[in-house]
């Protein structure tokens, strides 16, 4: 895949198992934003092959790729097109001539999965950040798509913001057996997902159960992410003799990583 001639992804290849979440990681100009358009069919590949659900993506298959597959981007302003919650969550449904019925009763269903049921009839402007996004994952839910994409979806949220939807991704792909892939920089997120992929300049340095990944300074290195404070906690306990026998320690330490 190349941009103004400078190859941006390369070599790159991978599964996602259904039911899964998958974070693909990497600093920026790392590829994953590009990634991200690429599986959703918005840029094309000059080589290589993607596969939906056994469907090849090409030109004929992409808007059946697209019925499969959603995405959520960073900036839930600019997702919001509806005048209301209900008719922001009603619009792909509309677009897919859905019988009002069955449209009334999808808004409504999920809706209340993502927490908004008591918001359908407010506004963009009197929602926060986190809502918005609730809305935009109550929007893609309601297309039926078996494989929703964040990309870079909590980055422009508060503390709070990233809470709400890190508590919903979680409850979707552990309760309601959702496909999540969470395009990220940030390892804490990441770390709750199950599975890692670590892009550098388009390529795979580093991939495997994120307990495992991130506990390899060398690569986070390699990689330039930001270790947050819990992390780097763990991983100096770790290095000290005198704190590492303490298992005790080193669970805490990775439960308050986990669960934060």
């Amino acid at each position: 895949m190349y941009d103004d001639k400078k190859e941006v992804i390369k070599d790159l290849s991978f599964e996602i198992p259904k039911g899964s979440w998958v974070s693909i990681l990497g600093h920026n100009g790392s590829g994953k934003s590009t990634l991200a358009k690429l599986l959703v069919g918005l840029v094309k590949a000059e080589s290589g092959q993607i596969f939906i659900d056994d469907i090849e993506l090409t030109e004929k298959t992409v808007n059946d790729v697209r019925k499969k597959l959603g995405i959520v981007f960073q900036n839930p302003d600019n997702q919001f097109v509806g005048v209301t919650v209900r008719h922001d969550i009603a619009f792909g449904l509309e677009n897919m001539q859905i019988p009002h019925n069955e449209i009334v009763s999808r808004v409504d269903e999920y809706a209340n999965l993502v927490g908004m049921g008591k918001y359908l009839t407010k506004e963009p402007q009197q929602l926060s950040g986190g809502q918005k996004q609730r809305v935009a994952i109550a929007g893609a839910l309601a297309m039926h798509k078996d494989i929703i994409i964040f990309d870079e979806a909590t980055s422009m949220l508060d503390p709070e913001g990233v809470m709400e939807v890190t508590h919903l991704i979680q409850d979707l792909n552990k309760n309601y057996n959702q496909t999540i892939i969470t395009i990220t920089h940030d390892l804490d997120f990441a770390l709750k997902s199950d599975y890692a992929i670590i892009l550098k300049e388009g390529s795979i340095i580093g991939e495997g159960k994120p307990s495992e990944l991130f506990v390899n300074e060398s690569l986070l290195q390699q990689s330039k992410l930001t270790v947050p404070l819990g992390l780097k906690t763990y991983l100096d306990v770790l290095h000290d003799a005198s704190l590492k026998e303490n298992k005790a320690l080193i669970e805490a330490i990775w439960t308050y990583n986990l669960k934060k």
